[in-house]
């Protein structure tokens, strides 16, 4: 039991040890500091004296062991005495500045903020980024397991939009790390990437909007103007507005006498800070989501099913008004068809047909009957079919056809496959996978206007359906955002 949580819970366990022990990692070598400015020590400009500046920190809060001039920096190194903020003066031949530093209670010396740098920083930081890399290499471990167990799984696009934001998060620690600004500059370089992210891929979003936009008008004037017709043109206004809402955000509080946001370490400053981070952090967290799901949606679409299947299951969709099957529903048929044909020829095994589909208000047959009569025309054996006209919808599609398969077999030892059309085999592999069904799906081809939208509304579709993930997902983004902005504010604006 024991071992099973530790295997459940171990990337929680190590940030906790990350944490705990960084903190006594700093505590232990932070009493000590060496401090390097680039703008002094050169040829244009030596360093004359170095001294504490304030005469409050007479009473002795840090030591300076020494300083000394180098090829192109000043290097001053500090001893803690007592805690409390000290400044200390580096003098040059043609300038001067002054420098900030907080001695914390513990000993530890900071730089320039509360949470600045300090010795053991780098080390810590360094530690936070091998363990973003093994969770990406994890995520990926788990994505790889996951697709072999089903290509179906929802997990697989979670996987892909995990690995995507921790991408994002190794890059902002590779900054911190870089910039060596400790644990102040890390939480900023993490608060202002997700910016950059969401900002860096804007064009791409308005692009894929207009390719939509163009796709939506070609499918309206053929298909009627609906609001279904107009999903993909939706989703991507709202991809365009995120992106670009935090900076309407800021231009908002700019100018706005509601809250005050030009004082440095005021509270609006980083109430702005929070709420520009949050929207990017949700719009990055969409946009890997989305990216996942066309990975995903593709590769199921492509995907041709092993040549060992008992049935083929041929999802039904809206009929002609005199019975007879739309391109749409003729191309799925004609899919299955061709499946069987190759496992014929690849194996000998004959398979059978499951066509599903019940009977709307508005048609004469049921989709079930309709699929079967197409079957018979081309070819098809009537023992060579097993019809489903009950069903109205595509969980009922599979739920039904499976009881069908089940009788017919004897048991549930059948292999199935499913023909539907390619925008959809997702979605449909991802319901029989929930449903028990281990099966495999081909796809048939549509038009690209069509497939666009289409696709578009089956993200939004399986979106909706792994709502509480999502949900979940959101509210730890909150939290993660909640707290960042919170110490950046108490480092900056309240104890700096």
């Amino acid at each position: 039991m024991v071992i099973k949580l530790l295997k459940k819970y171990i990337f929680v366990i190590l940030a906790v040890l990350i944490g705990v022990g960084g903190y006594f990692y700093i505590r232990a070598v932070g009493n000590e500091y060496t401090y390097v400015r680039r703008d002094f020590g050169t040829n244009v400009d030596k360093v004359t004296d170095v001294y504490v500046f304030d005469p409050e920190s007479e009473r002795g809060m840090v030591d300076i062991v020494s300083w000394e001039n180098r090829d192109k920096y000043v290097e001053i190194k500090l001893r803690s005495v007592n805690p409390g903020r000290v400044f200390i003066m580096i003098k040059g031949e043609r300038c001067q500045t002054l420098l900030i530093f907080h001695v914390h209670k513990n000993g530890v010396i900071t730089a320039d903020r509360f949470f600045g740098d300090c010795s053991g920083a780098s080390a810590v930081i360094t530690a936070i980024l091998i363990y973003l890399i093994a969770l990406g290499i994890y995520f990926v471990i788990k994505f790889r397991e996951s697709m072999k167990e089903s290509l179906y799984k929802y997990d697989n696009i979670l996987y892909i939009g995990l690995i995507s934001f921790d991408i994002y998060l190794i890059y902002s620690q590779i900054c911190a790390l870089v910039n060596k600004n400790g644990i102040n500059g890390a939480l900023m370089t993490s608060v202002s990437a997700a910016q950059s992210i969401v900002m860096f891929t804007a064009p791409v979003v308005f692009i894929a909007t207009i390719l939509v936009t163009v796709s939506n008008i070609q499918l309206i004037r053929k298909e009627g103007r609906t609001w279904r017709n107009m999903l993909g043109l939706i989703l991507g206004v709202i991809l365009g507005i995120g992106c670009l809402l935090p900076y309407f955000i800021w231009l908002w509080m700019f100018y706005t006498d509601v809250i005050d946001t030009h004082y440095e370490r005021g509270f609006g400053r980083f109430f702005e800070m929070f709420l520009e981070n949050t929207v990017s952090s949700y719009v990055f967290y969409l946009e890997c989501i989305l990216l996942g799901t066309i990975i995903i949606a593709v590769k199921a679409a492509k995907h041709i099913p092993a040549f060992d299947k008992d049935y083929i299951i041929i999802h039904g969709c809206q009929i002609r008004k005199d019975g007879t099957l739309t391109k749409l529903l003729q191309s799925r048929a004609d899919r299955a068809i061709e499946f069987a044909k190759l496992q014929k020829e690849a194996t000998g095994k004959d398979i059978i047909f499951v066509p599903s589909g019940g009977k709307g208000n508005d048609e004469i047959i049921s989709e079930g009957e309709a699929i079967k009569r197409y079957l018979l025309e081309n070819g098809i054996s009537e023992d060579k079919i097993i019809k489903e006209d009950d069903s109205t919808s595509t969980e009922e599609n599979v739920k039904l056809a499976m009881d069908k398969m089940r009788d017919n077999f004897g048991s549930d030892g059948y292999k199935a496959a499913f023909a539907t059309t390619n925008y959809h085999v997702f979605r449909t592999g991802m319901l029989a996978d929930k449903m028990g069904l281990k099966t495999e799906g081909i796809g048939s081809r549509t038009k690209a206007y069509f497939w666009i939208n289409a696709f578009v509304r089956e993200f939004i579709a399986t979106v909706v359906k792994e709502k509480k993930t999502h949900i979940k997902v959101a509210l730890i983004l909150l939290a993660v955002n909640v707290i960042s902005v919170l110490m950046l504010y108490i480092s900056e604006g309240i104890l700096s």
